[in-house]
């Protein structure tokens, strides 16, 4: 027993399709949908029918059988003014809403380029600034203060060894504050010695 087909709704038919209320009308207006006898919805069964045999542009043909058949204007011809409006509107809906994605998309674009043409920017003046001698790397600088660091350790280390006979020898506090005067300049010295070996260092490397 054949089954009986039903009247659906563009919206039901729209869902059983896979697609918008919008494009059923559109579907209608190419005569690719079978409508029911009172104009109020579509044949269910025929309509699905019809739909999938003109998938196929090189059956262009059936379109136009089942058009002509049900008297149903052809894609081309004039359309219900409402419909038009309705497809017009839909399309009008759909190329906003391409729009902003292309303007969602062009815009991480464009901000992705700039992050990276700062970073550019960013290495060109740390490359620059290297070259010129205004930046040193960070581990040779590591390398040239604790150089220096420890020159002033061990000058400050060996400072027990030198004072105490000499400080052992005098009772004038005088004599007493310019021996440890003279060995914490000495101390002083040999680090200004250490950053000024670092700087020439430097400059050779630049």
């Amino acid at each position: 027993m054949a089954e009986v087909d039903v009247v659906v709704t563009g919206v039901e038919l729209a869902d059983l399709i896979g697609c918008k209320p919008s494009y059923v009308v559109e579907l209608k207006r190419k005569g690719r949908l079978v409508p029911a006898a009172d104009g109020k919805g579509y044949l269910r069964l025929a309509s699905l029918a019809l739909y999938e045999q003109t998938r196929d542009p090189a059956r262009a043909g059936v379109v136009a059988r089942h058009a002509a058949h049900r008297g149903a204007p052809l894609a081309g011809s004039e359309t219900d003014g409402a419909e038009v409006a309705e497809i017009d509107d839909a399309d009008e809906a759909e190329a906003e809403g391409a729009l902003r994605l292309l303007g969602s998309d062009a815009k991480r674009r464009a901000k992705a380029l700039a992050d990276k043409a700062e970073l550019d920017a960013q290495s060109a003046r740390i490359d620059m600034a290297e070259r010129l001698g205004e930046l040193l790397p960070r581990a040779d600088v590591e390398r040239e203060v604790a150089q220096a660091a420890n020159g002033l350790r061990v000058a400050l280390e060996n400072m027990a060894d030198a004072l105490a006979p000499q400080l052992a020898a005098t009772t004038d506090e005088a004599q007493c504050r310019r021996l440890v005067l003279d060995e914490v300049t000495h101390a002083l010295e040999e680090l200004s010695r250490g950053f000024r070996e670092a700087a020439k260092a430097a400059e050779v490397r630049a």
